[in-house]
């Protein structure tokens, strides 16, 4: 437990700092200003947020890229796109980060909880990636490839302190992958003591209390004979179902805090949380964050964006769900 929450405040408080001088929005703008045609601005703001969700976790990528997403929009005179391109990139921004033990607060816990090597993670999370990233390229295929005036934006970059906060974020990394001791954390606290304090004070200290209270929830279920009994009962049914239709209710990242004492089977368990980030706006919190934005973004249309929502991810979930379940029958899981 506690290398994990080590591990994600570290993470966080890295990805708030580089957030800090505009290092993501930089790079994405940078790539955006190429894109000439809607077609090819959609598959790049929704590709951008799914590389972003595999680095600084789904709700980071969403925070920095929704607001660049709609000024971009708007300012290439393509707003009629925008409940589109928000849904598909809250759907990257939840697939995307499966690939990676710190694309999400549920990897990076089942990761250290089950001790994996990268090796076993990218084995288990290959195929339900791709799946994903050719459901998600084919769905934004569908947009036409109309042209449009290219966009400037300004670059503020502080380059010294962005190559001192990447130097950071390759400790963190290292520290969720097991190359360096948990203690290192220590390091990158003192270091943001130091450069920007500020970045500390903006990690999201309520996830933190979340995973901390559902790590004792889980220890205490653990500990009853009967509960625990059912959980495991309900579980061996279907890892990968059950924990996958539990995140529609619970989220995923409770889901997985409370479901691995209970199981073994922790590639099931692995897929299962993280394709069942998409379905319900509650499947993965991340998606409230994509709520708010496009409430403010485009007030009175909120029936409007969870009807697109709802239809793009429960299909989504449903060809994944039969695509990882096959991939349990070959053997692949």
């Amino acid at each position: 437990m506690l290398t994990t929450l080590t591990s994600v405040f570290c993470l966080l408080a890295v990805v708030r700092a580089l957030d800090g001088v505009h290092f993501f929005g930089a790079v994405a703008e940078t790539i955006i200003a190429l894109l000439r045609t809607r077609r090819s601005l959609v598959l790049g703001l929704v590709g951008l947020t799914l590389v972003a969700s595999m680095l600084i976790t789904n709700d980071m990528a969403l925070l920095t890229l929704l607001p660049l997403t709609l000024v971009t929009l708007r300012a290439t005179g393509n707003d009629d796109l925008v409940t589109f391109v928000f849904v598909m990139e809250t759907v990257a921004a939840n697939l995307g980060g499966m690939i990676t033990p710190f694309g999400s607060p549920q990897n990076l816990y089942l990761y250290q909880f089950y001790g994996l090597g990268l090796g076993d993670f990218w084995r288990i999370m290959v195929l339900p990636f791709v799946a994903s990233v050719v459901l998600i390229v084919l769905v934004c295929l569908k947009v036409r490839r109309t042209p449009h005036e290219p966009v400037v934006f300004p670059h503020r970059v502080v380059l010294g302190r962005t190559l001192l906060y990447l130097a950071l974020f390759a400790v963190t990394v290292a520290i969720v992958v097991r190359a360096v001791p948990v203690w290192a954390g220590l390091v990158v606290v003192l270091v943001l003591l130091v450069a920007d304090r500020s970045a500390l004070l903006k990690v999201d200290w309520l996830l933190l209390v979340v995973l901390a209270g559902f790590f004792a929830i889980a220890e205490g279920l653990a500990r009853v004979p009967s509960v625990a009994e059912a959980l495991r009962d309900v579980l061996a049914l279907d890892p990968l179902l059950v924990s996958a239709l539990a995140s529609q209710i619970l989220s995923n990242v409770p889901t997985a805090v409370l479901a691995a004492p209970f199981t073994t089977e922790h590639a099931q368990l692995l897929v299962g949380v993280n394709v069942g980030g998409v379905g319900t706006i509650v499947a993965s919190l991340a998606s409230l964050i994509t709520l708010r934005q496009h409430a403010t973004a485009r007030p009175g249309e909120t029936r409007t964006f969870l009807r697109v929502f709802t239809l793009v991810n429960v299909a989504f979930l449903a060809v994944l769900l039969v695509t990882t379940r096959g991939a349990v029958a070959a053997g692949w899981l």
